[in-house]
């Protein structure tokens, strides 16, 4: 099974599904990770301005030891400017066509500026990887599933929540590793235990995460939601 994860921020992923991140590199899945920002606004004080990109992407290449992501790609472009364009749309369906996703991840729609940004083009390349379009970027790969997650924003609707109480404290050890951004996020944790228990309670069980699947071009039921209890 692959899976691709599209994210505006470093800590994104780990925020919006790092318990289930987990349980797919459980179940062996090949994972790949593609971050827009390279986070060059993410500093707490002046002098940590130069090496902020760099600290940055090594708490990432940490994160993915913890949660089993095998490739991570950043594409370095700027916090607060990310935008739909040819770019970005190209970019999503180059990872599309090339990692050839049996489901893909990104933002809810409705979450804060860059991650909207994020979202919609994430949505718009999946759409049109499927189709003649783009061919530059290689062949046509079948539409896999498309899911949003939650960050900043409670998504007020979620159509799936996954069961990640064995998972759960690798997502807590992935989000230490972001030290840089801790006093930034000061109740990052108190948010994460918060939320989980909330979209467990939906269940039944002590943790959960959210998700919405995105029905731009609904599809049937496929064996990544029979495999995470969907």
């Amino acid at each position: 099974m692959r899976v691709l994860i599209f994210c505006a921020h470093a800590d994104d992923e780990v925020i919006g599904m790092g318990g289930t991140i987990r349980k797919f590199a459980n179940a062996g899945a090949q994972i790949r990770l593609v971050i827009f920002s390279a986070g060059t606004e993410g500093y707490n004080a002046i002098e940590e301005k130069d090496s902020i990109a760099a600290q940055r992407r090594r708490e990432t290449e940490a994160v993915c030891k913890i949660l089993g992501i095998a490739e991570y790609i950043n594409l370095g472009q700027l916090d607060w400017d990310l935008r739909v364009d040819n770019e970005t749309y190209h970019a999503v369906v180059r990872h599309i066509r090339d990692f050839k996703p049996d489901v893909i991840f990104s933002h809810f729609y409705s979450d804060y500026n860059d991650h909207q940004a994020v979202s919609k083009v994430t949505r718009e390349g999946w759409f049109h990887a499927a189709s003649p379009c783009a061919m530059i970027e290689g062949e046509v790969h079948p539409m896999a599933p498309l899911f949003d997650f939650e960050v900043v924003d409670r998504m007020p609707s979620p159509s799936l929540v996954v069961d990640i109480s064995d998972t759960y404290s690798a997502k807590v050890e992935a989000m230490g590793c972001y030290v840089s951004q801790l006093d930034y996020m000061s109740g990052v944790f108190q948010l994460m235990e918060g939320r989980a228990q909330e979209r467990g309670y939906l269940i039944g069980v002590k943790y959960g995460e959210a998700f919405l699947r995105n029905n731009y071009r609904p599809g049937p039921v496929t064996r990544v939601e029979q495999m995470l209890g969907f």
